[in-house]
């Protein structure tokens, strides 16, 4: 990731840029072929479209920021704001936007401008792994202000036309999704003694997401020498927008589980909204086409199971925070025998701090109110969070905080907000900006009872260190 892509006021003028320039391509695509410009392929009405979803996309940012929210009240003094530093947006043409600039800066200029030495002005008190991101483009460094805001100079020698055409081109994709592939017939057989690792919102491929491939690859050492069977879980998302170039470059060279054991290593990877901000395409053309995921047979739901639980993972993105065509296979998955349910998803049933998911309870009520689903972990929201029993499920867990950079506003000793019992609040030490912690959960299955560990990006446990694990579900 680019530290300018990550930076909300240089969007903005990229979206200023990019608006300015499309009367001009529509122009061009209405001269005569010999005279017209060539707009990869694009029509008349492509460029339309965007016209009318960009000056949609800049009135709401202009109105509120679609990055990730926080209580900017609780900012020490200095301290820039987290869209100076990680804006990560929830807006599907934004990301898309971002998608295209970087594909511009990678692609269209073959890197010349990209450089590795990295943005490092969050990190003034020492440290070697920057907080967000280790590339920039030359000679645009940031300057801060005096409220602290971290500010790039005016930036305009882009060739606002191609990058408008680009995420004009990746925009019509995105409305034309690729087809849901689905459920699977079966369900895989895992041991009663199965490790799985789960991970959400990993995809950045930045160097602290990197670190916790590397705590997750200890894990993965140490599994094998206690002879389990494993298996690697992403929860969704990779960004900005899911494309196949960004697995290529975020996802699949950064996985914990290397080519060659991809026959006794399983690997897996939910569907999650960013994935879908392509209409899907990468995660079900280049993802799921890797042979280290070939167990999900192209499809973004599976199942596994042994004597004691059934482990579903569910597909929340394909329609956002809801659920397509699956209610019945989960339905039959149930009805097939007595064990424990165990879910994995992208989007939260329910939150402390965001929005819960009414579809997925509408749509999962009378499943829910069997009481057979024990467990759930979800991503989504790139933090760590425990819930107490709520909307009959026993033990849900939030394990977003895999891999994008967030701030952690709240104080170690600050009230939990309801439902919630646990957050991790550990900070980064020596940074000017509140850092969070990044990490992942393990789940040691140990036939009735699933012993479960949680690890942050420096390969320590952080809820329950003292004990053999931090939490014992059954």
């Amino acid at each position: 990731m680019i530290a300018q892509i990550l930076n909300r006021e240089f969007i903005l003028q990229q979206l200023d840029d990019v608006q300015k320039v499309l009367p001009s391509l529509q122009a061009d695509l209405q001269q005569p072929a010999p005279q017209r410009k060539e707009l990869l392929g694009l029509d008349e009405r492509s460029i339309v479209s965007l016209q009318e979803e960009t000056a949609a996309a800049v009135e709401r940012e202009r109105k509120e920021s679609s990055g990730q929210q926080g209580d900017a009240s609780e900012l020490r003094a200095g301290a820039a704001p987290i869209d100076d530093f990680s804006f990560i947006s929830c807006d599907p043409l934004i990301s898309n936007l971002q998608s295209a600039l970087e594909s511009y800066f990678i692609e269209e200029e073959q890197g010349r401008r990209v450089v590795d030495s990295g943005v490092q002005d969050d990190n003034r008190r020492g440290g070697r792994v920057p907080s967000v991101t280790d590339q920039s483009i030359a000679r645009w460094q940031p300057r801060r202000t005096n409220e602290g805001r971290r500010l790039f100079n005016k930036f305009s020698t882009l060739d606002a036309g191609w990058v408008a055409c680009k995420t004009a081109e990746r925009w019509r994709a995105r409305n034309g999704p690729h087809h849901f592939v689905p459920e699977p017939k079966g369900s895989l057989k895992v041991t009663d003694r199965v490790r799985l690792i789960l991970v959400g919102d990993w995809a950045t491929g930045i160097p602290r997401a990197r670190q916790v491939t590397a705590a997750i690859r200890a894990e993965l050492d140490q599994g094998k020498r206690e002879g389990r069977e494993q298996h690697v879980i992403h929860l969704g998302d990779t960004y900005y927008a899911g494309w196949g170039e960004e697995y290529q470059r975020r996802f699949l060279p950064y996985w914990p589980v290397d080519d060659w054991e991809a026959d006794s290593i399983g690997s897996w990877s939910l569907n999650g909204n960013h994935d879908m901000y392509s209409g899907g395409h990468g995660y079900y053309e280049v993802l799921l086409q890797d042979r280290r995921f070939r167990r999900q047979n192209g499809s973004s739901v599976f199942s596994l199971h042994n004597d004691n639980w059934q482990i579903l993972g569910l597909d929340t993105a394909y329609y956002d925070h809801d659920l397509k065509d699956q209610t019945g296979w989960i339905r039959e998955q149930i009805d097939r025998s007595n064990r424990k349910m165990v879910f994995l998803s992208h989007h939260q049933l329910f939150s402390a701090y965001e929005k819960g998911g009414p579809k997925l309870e509408e749509k999962l009520a009378g499943i829910l109110a069997t009481d057979r689903v024990r467990v759930w972990f979800w991503g989504h929201e790139h933090r760590c969070v425990f819930y107490k029993p709520y909307q009959h499920v026993e033990f849900a867990r939030c394990v977003g905080h895999g891999g994008v950079p967030v701030y952690m506003w709240h104080g170690a000793n600050a009230k939990y907000p309801a439902p919630a019992f646990y957050e991790y609040r550990d900070r980064l030490p020596r940074k000017l900006e509140p850092w969070a912690y990044m990490g992942f959960a393990v789940l040691d299955f140990e036939g009735p009872n699933i012993n479960v560990r949680y690890i942050n990006e420096n390969g320590r446990r952080h809820y329950n260190p003292k004990a053999a694990c931090d939490e014992q579900l059954s």
